[in-house]
């Protein structure tokens, strides 16, 4: 009986979460307030305090295919209206160039990482058929062009819908980071979320060490049951409030630095559907197209190069010796030991950063976001729900880190310090190392849950987030091949058959879609008209 008495008196204390204080705005804090306003429904008080005196970050700008179905449709908003208002453009996938040779090798040397999964033949991916006719010796073509009709379409420069607005394809986006923050800033507090603006003068800490209050600037005190940090790197409550350590990643990843450029387009200029990282000495540079300009950027790594030295050789890759501002900006490669610790949660650059290569900045935030409401707590915080929530983020960011680190060391590059680093002395995880081992032996890596049917879907992705098309397309973009074919094929020539008849329909499918898509720029500004009515 007593035991029953104290046990109903704790539940009745876990009373709900009534109120939040979001310290941070930018892309990220606004998707972590329109994400939290729509689960949440009117329960919760959602603040979001933001400066115009600390200025955004927003070179972010690609995304992957997840960010239409957990964002934009989550929130119900139609396409057309933000991609007009965000000069926002498609992405199919990304072209690497000059990752396996330098340039000055006069060596032919890109592929596309293309989003999708690529097809299976009874339960084997349309890759190793592929792989096996390559080892034989036979003409293949490239592997892209082979297995993806996404590939057609870049070359074409086509839009990923028909002009009824029909998807023919997965894809993602490109867009001004800081025009998406306006506009999700709009929505939110159409939705009830209040913008403070101020800074964070101070912050007030319990008995227990939690989070009492912020003090702000303007003298005003700020109290809520739970706070989230999206005050970027300087990661305000979680580091230097909560004192949580940081794991650095820079024995892994070597780049430490970025310089940042926009460019206009010439009028009526077509747009790629695609972005482009084409890499350089001592790192690699961004190519993102967007309606009215195009993002530009060099990741580097400052220990192999200055930033005088950086700046002049990005100048030289974009054709702009002397006009221009470029943006230096550091980063702090890594994430902390937790993402959630008593009443202070960290999203974005305040929990994680894996530099932008594969465009999961962006990513990062809204999964996290979703994963956190999975486990949103009462006013008790309980630990059991930390320490879940805590695992499947360390899981998901060291996934990606390992994914980005794969395309360093299997490089074929030794024209610089830097690269001849990547080649050879870059440590990696184990994980990384049995991906590599199976690839080395012939079999698939890590084949998605359902084919394409799950293909980027948040329930399957920190399980699958990469999975075979990914690994093989950079890996055999990288010239990388298992060094046998997998012989279970050997065993299957009706398989082989069929497989060989699917590849022809893939090169013939893109073939058309050339000739019938509306090309990306002649999309985009129907985008706009209907955006229009």
């Amino acid at each position: 009986m007593r035991n029953g008495r104290r046990t109903q008196r704790t539940i009745a204390s876990a009373g709900p979460i009534k109120s939040i204080a979001i310290v941070g705005g930018g892309t990220t804090g606004w998707i972590v307030a329109s994400l939290m306003a729509k689960k949440l429904n009117s329960s919760c008080d959602i603040q979001l305090i933001e400066s115009a005196a600390i200025g955004r970050l927003g070179v972010g700008e690609a995304t992957v295919p997840s960010i239409k179905r957990e964002v934009f449709d989550y929130l119900e908003i139609p396409e057309d209206e933000w991609m007009s208002a965000c000069h926002a453009t498609f992405k199919l996938g990304i072209n690497f160039v000059n990752w396996t040779e330098s340039k000055e090798s006069k060596k032919a040397n890109s592929y596309f990482h293309l989003f999708g999964e690529i097809p299976t033949v009874d339960g084997i991916p349309l890759t190793h058929y592929w792989l096996r006719n390559k080892l034989m010796g036979k003409d293949v073509g490239r592997f892209d062009e082979s297995l993806y009709k996404a590939a057609a379409m870049c070359s074409a420069e086509r839009a990923p819908l028909q002009r009824d607005g029909t998807r023919v394809e997965h894809y993602a986006y490109h867009f001004d980071a800081q025009l998406v923050a306006d506009y999700l800033s709009n929505w939110a507090q159409g939705r009830g979320v209040k913008r403070i603006e101020a800074t964070v003068a101070g912050v007030d800490l319990d008995a227990r060490g939690w989070v009492s209050g912020l003090q702000l600037d303007n003298g005003e005190q700020v109290t809520a049951d739970l706070y989230i940090d999206c005050s970027g790197f300087r990661g305000l409550l979680i580091n230097e409030t909560m004192k949580v350590p940081f794991t650095s990643f820079n024995e892994n990843l070597l780049v430490d630095r970025a310089i940042a450029m926009p460019t206009d387009n010439e009028p009526g200029q077509e747009l790629e559907p695609f972005s482009t990282a084409t890499a350089l000495s001592a790192g690699w540079s961004w190519n993102i197209p967007l309606q009215h300009r195009t993002g530009n950027g060099y990741v580097y790594s400052s220990a192999h190069i200055s930033s005088d030295e950086a700046e002049l050789e990005f100048r030289k890759l974009v054709n702009m010796p002397d006009k221009g501002e470029c943006r230096h900006l550091k980063m702090r490669i890594g994430r902390n030991s937790k993402a959630w610790t008593n009443n202070v949660v960290a999203f974005g650059l305040s929990y994680c950063f894996i530099e932008p290569l594969e465009s999961t900045g962006i990513y990062s935030t809204y999964a996290g976001v979703h994963q956190f409401l999975r486990y949103f707590p009462d006013l008790t915080m309980d630990l059991g729900l930390q320490e879940k929530f805590n695992e499947r983020m360390a899981y998901m960011v060291d996934d990606i880190r390992d994914f980005i680190v794969m395309h360093y060391v299997v490089t074929n590059r030794e024209d610089s310090s830097f690269w001849r680093t990547c080649k050879y002395d870059l440590p990696y995880s184990d994980n990384l190392k049995e991906v590599l081992e199976l690839h080395r032996a012939g079999v698939p890596v890590r084949q998605g849950y359902a084919g394409d049917e799950l293909y980027n879907q948040f329930e399957a992705s920190f399980d699958r987030f990469w999975t075979n098309s990914n690994y093989m397309s950079v890996l055999i973009g990288s010239d990388k091949f298992p060094e046998k074919i997998m012989p279970i094929l050997n065993c299957m020539p009706e398989s082989v058959a069929q497989a060989q008849r699917q590849i022809k329909e893939i090169k013939w499918q893109g073939e058309q879609l050339k000739s019938s898509l509306p090309s990306h720029r002649e999309y985009c500004n129907l985008m706009r008209d209907n955006a229009a009515m």
